[in-house]
């Protein structure tokens, strides 16, 4: 009996934000797959986000589909700027530092297949002259597929390691030493003494409310030691908007967690994150730091996991000794390099990968 034809498997590149949302339903199908076979999960790979990142970018979406049945994603945009100091033609993942973490999505039936596609598409092009993908998670057998396509071609391909983020998978006991929860729980007592009961709030509102709450955060997170090197997020408009925009849209599915610690009626540390299937990914703590000296961050951390039961709590960033208290697990992250075969690629791989490291060791002796 004759097998029936599959359908050819098609690339189109898309350079649009409308184009996000029409392709939303094939995208959070696809994200889910990934998620469901082991691969890299979390908000940062959702349609919703990328249409929010997009904002004011170039944007060159890369999709494979197969008979209208969508297999790969793979978003880019496009940028001129200096690499190492060099001029370059940049396309790079859809994603900054505030990103956290980026990957291509591929369908697990058939990965190799989709990622093999969309390199072919980039081939095609000569408008570029290296590919930068940020903070590919080193366990994504994904983020390793499209540079393995390009080496195989014979294009240099470089990584550069990036940050090391710990996270916690919460188990049945209590998490960190029982010198460390002795201490927790001494602080708490002292801070109940000093300012009044401590409580959780994660904040329900929506429109207004939620704005009011999230100006109340910010100020904390600008207070310390971010708020000193102009890096908190109140002190950028349009980042600040950006969080906005990512609070309401999540917040519209009740995977916002807009998170305080209180001492009376007083907010003194504060969370930005969101939680979706059990996982609370902490993107921005703050805290008073007038009261530092109660350990506020970590008696949030320790409302979280005992208020809102997630079954791992993700501390994003890099690695840091107050985040060691809780767990000495890393998911460590790459930069990921594809220069193009032309003369300026190879001039790019050889001065970033090459002559610079070489002179910066020359220069620190």
């Amino acid at each position: 009996m004759t097998q029936p034809l599959r359908a050819p498997l098609a690339v189109e590149e898309v350079n649009d934000r409308a184009a996000i949302a029409a392709l939303a339903p094939e995208w959070e199908r696809l994200r889910a797959e990934v998620a469901q076979a082991g691969g890299t999960r979390g908000p940062f790979l959702s349609p919703r986000w990328f249409a929010i990142w997009a904002v004011g970018r170039r944007v060159r979406l890369f999709v494979a589909h197969r008979g209208g049945r969508v297999v790969g994603i793979l978003p880019l945009m496009a940028e001129k700027r200096r690499l190492a100091g060099m001029p370059a033609r940049v396309l790079r993942s859809l994603s900054d530092d505030h990103s956290q973490r980026f990957d291509v999505l591929l369908s697990p039936s058939e990965p190799q297949a989709a990622a093999a596609a969309l390199w072919r598409q980039l081939q095609r092009d000569d408008d570029w002259d290296v590919i930068e993908l940020r903070e590919l998670p080193d366990e994504s057998a994904d983020g390793a597929r499209l540079p393995a396509e390009a080496q195989a071609d014979g294009h240099v391909v470089r990584a550069w390691a990036a940050m090391k983020s710990p996270y916690l998978v919460i188990p049945a006991h209590e998490p960190g030493s029982s010198k460390f929860r002795a201490n927790l729980r001494r602080r708490k007592k002292k801070l109940e003494a000093e300012i009044g009961p401590v409580s959780f709030e994660r904040v329900e509102a929506r429109g207004p409310a939620l704005e009011a709450a999230l100006d109340e955060g910010f100020a904390l997170e600008r207070a310390g030691w971010k708020g000193e090197l102009g890096t908190a997020v109140a002190c950028d408009r349009s980042l600040r908007r950006r969080y906005s925009m990512l609070a309401q849209a999540w917040q519209a599915r009740g995977e916002a967690a807009i998170c305080f610690l209180k001492a009376g009626e007083r907010r003194v540390a504060f969370h930005f994150a969101l939680l979706e299937n059990g996982t609370y990914f902490l993107f921005k703590p703050g805290f008073d730091p007038a009261l530092s000296h109660h350990g506020l961050g970590h008696l949030l951390v320790d409302a979280v996991i005992r208020e809102l039961r997630p079954r791992e709590l993700d501390f994003l960033g890099d690695d840091m000794p107050w985040k060691r208290e809780w767990t000495d697990t890393l998911r460590p992250h790459s930069w990921r390099y594809i220069f193009s075969r032309g003369a300026w690629g190879r001039v790019l791989a050889t001065w970033k990968f090459g002559l610079m490291p070489t002179l910066k060791r020359v220069l620190q002796r």
